[in-house]
């Protein structure tokens, strides 16, 4: 999201937190994913032989825009990709801004699962995302779970980790793949990856998202422009914010994966 000041204010910022849920199922042939934030609900099923993806297949369960349904179409491009649980690889092989952001990162986790799955027979893998809304003159706290174990936590302020120490100064936007490709590796690397994206997206919370049912994505094509599936032609010229997107799960985490309406 923008820090563009047209965007209105959330008048409750500050008094709760932005939650994501990612499950990860593997099994003989095939692996589940399933998010759901407080602004977005996606499922995808990659099919595979034991080598390559033979078929994704999306399902937009609560999106945003009224073009986000379309977004497991550019997905196909994964097909026919050697699976492997390194993201890095996998990334460099596709065009990820031609996606939708989160379809196309849910692939990507439910691609790696699929690899750890065949390789070691993991079968599941759930990740539980917070971050705290920020306090005028304070820090959010920023922390990711991997089935019920807490994996990093982070103080954060305007994109900038505070701490741990080890990590103070470091940005959270552009410039975080490369210093966080350089710091983490492995399940470390694939739980910051993941939290940074919740950072990303929970950083919303600070907008007044119901205020703006029915406008275009064109209206902010200004500094929207090209960051994901809905915001790129020729998707922008035509998407509405959608009636009833938003969620809150503050005082309800139990309520997440369940896409309830």
């Amino acid at each position: 999201m923008s820090d563009d000041d047209s965007y209105p204010r959330n008048p409750d910022y500050g008094k709760g937190c932005y939650r994501r849920r990612i499950l990860l199922s593997a099994s003989e042939g095939q692996t589940r994913g399933d998010l759901e934030d407080d602004n977005h609900g996606f499922c995808v099923t990659v099919r595979h032989d034991g080598q390559y993806i033979t078929a994704i297949e999306a399902e937009t369960r609560r999106t945003p825009f009224t073009t986000c349904s379309g977004a497991g179409d550019p997905l196909q491009k994964l097909v026919g990709l050697k699976l492997t649980d390194n993201s890095a690889e996998l990334i460099l092989q596709t065009q990820p801004q031609a996606n939708c952001t989160h379809l196309f990162d849910l692939s990507i986790l439910a691609i790696c699962q699929t690899a750890r799955f065949l390789n070691t027979g993991e079968s599941q893998r759930q990740y539980d995302i917070r971050l705290e809304d920020q306090q005028a003159e304070g820090s959010a706290n920023c922390e990711i779970f991997r089935d019920g174990q807490r994996i990093h936590h982070w103080q954060t302020r305007d994109w900038v980790i505070q701490s741990p120490s080890a990590l103070a100064g470091k940005v959270l936007f552009k410039g975080f793949k490369d210093w966080a490709s350089q710091t983490f590796s492995g399940d470390e690397a694939e739980a910051a990856f993941a939290l940074q994206k919740g950072y990303f997206v929970g950083n919303a919370r600070q907008y007044n998202l119901r205020s703006l049912i029915g406008e275009t994505a064109d209206s902010h094509r200004e500094y929207m422009y090209g960051v994901c599936y809905t915001y790129t032609s020729p998707q922008i010229e035509k998407a509405v914010r959608i009636t009833d997107s938003i969620r809150d799960f503050t005082d309800t985490p139990e309520q997440l994966l369940r896409f309830s309406n």
